[in-house]
């Protein structure tokens, strides 16, 4: 410290605030121990993992570990699902003739009308037709229960036989 009168420079007077701050810091964190570990009842209320007894079972009464697996799961529980990626090379097109493999239509047969390449669905002649109750749009119109084409998984098909293009031949003049 500086004699009386006599004034300190800038530089030791912030070594000196800096100094008293680091003691009251240290002076600060001594108390807060003190007072953590003074109790054993104010200890068990601030641990985060319950104590546990000879048996393994904490003394709030469920199994150890519990907690932390729920918790664990519960992490994924809500992710959002991954699309599928569709195939790069597709193993039906437009045109080939399939039979389902799987699904309630088992057995039946068809051509491939339509390929849903990003969904990887395909719409199949007379497959998996759905009933479709339809409102009347108009007054005086009456409702209708009409039956409606849906596209299945083309996992769920196998290719009987695959189409092949062929161009169209000109008629030849007689």
């Amino acid at each position: 410290l500086g004699l009386v009168g006599v004034p300190l420079p800038m530089a030791a007077l912030h070594t000196y605030a800096t100094t008293f701050s680091l003691l009251l810091n240290i002076a600060l964190a001594v108390v807060m121990l003190v007072l953590l570990s003074g109790s054993s009842a104010t200890t068990d209320n601030l641990r985060m993992v319950p104590s546990m007894n000879m048996q393994g079972i904490s003394q709030q009464g469920s199994l150890s570990g519990s907690r932390t697996a729920v918790n664990f799961h519960r992490r994924f529980k809500f992710q959002p699902r991954r699309k599928q990626i569709p195939p790069n090379k597709w193993p039906v097109r437009s045109g080939d003739k399939v039979q389902v493999i799987s699904g309630k239509d088992k057995g039946k047969e068809g051509e491939i009308t339509k390929v849903f390449r990003k969904t990887g669905y395909i719409m199949v002649k007379d497959v998996n037709m759905k009933t479709k109750h339809q409102k009347p749009m108009g007054e005086g119109e009456a409702g209708a229960i009409i039956e409606v084409q849906k596209p299945i998984h083309h996992s769920n098909v196998k290719v009987i036989e695959k189409y092949v293009y062929q161009n169209p031949t000109p008629a030849t003049a007689q």
